[in-house]
């Protein structure tokens, strides 16, 4: 009778720690659904947020962005505008850092794509640089950004080869 009990308790001992990794697959898939009205909101704020943007008024449009992002933190193309925003305020950490996100929520946005690579060419590291602007041009072959970024990798010095000794 006591083997029994120990048995049905064993099973019932492991059901916290099965509900908890439960949980912890499904939260994170419940927290990035929003509802329509969410990411219409969302891209209502992103289209305003880029607006003021395009007319230098920075801390609106960061401010606007960012509102995006808490609307539907889904929204990829909020990420990258707010990206150029930062780096167009003199934060370039701050602009990878929005890029990269950008880019976990869709790999291949030509914006965020675009953006980092010209990131990676003001910070002197033309590898990355290439690295993005093939994946550019695999995803999108007629985007703008791609004339822009190879002009810049060709700006990039490129350091001089060693000479062979005779």
């Amino acid at each position: 009778m006591a083997a029994s009990f120990s048995r049905k308790l064993s099973r019932y001992a492991l059901l916290p720690v099965w509900l908890f990794l439960l949980a912890a697959f499904l939260l994170p898939l419940a927290a990035h659904a929003v509802d329509a009205r969410s990411e219409r909101a969302s891209l209502r704020l992103a289209e305003k947020g880029v607006a003021a943007a395009a007319e230098g008024r920075l801390e609106e449009a960061q401010r606007l962005l960012e509102e995006a992002v808490v609307s539907n933190p889904a929204n990829a193309n909020a990420y990258a505008e707010l990206a150029a925003v930062q780096n167009a305020a003199g934060n370039p950490r701050l602009a990878r850092k929005y890029y990269v996100i950008a880019l976990e929520i869709d790999p291949v946005l030509p914006a965020a794509l675009g953006g980092l690579a010209r990131l990676n060419v003001d910070a002197g590291d033309r590898d990355a640089a290439e690295i993005l602007l093939q994946k550019l041009r695999a995803t999108c072959p007629v985007c703008a950004e791609i004339r822009d970024i190879e002009r810049a990798i060709a700006d990039i010095e490129t350091p001089p080869q060693p000479k062979p000794n005779p």
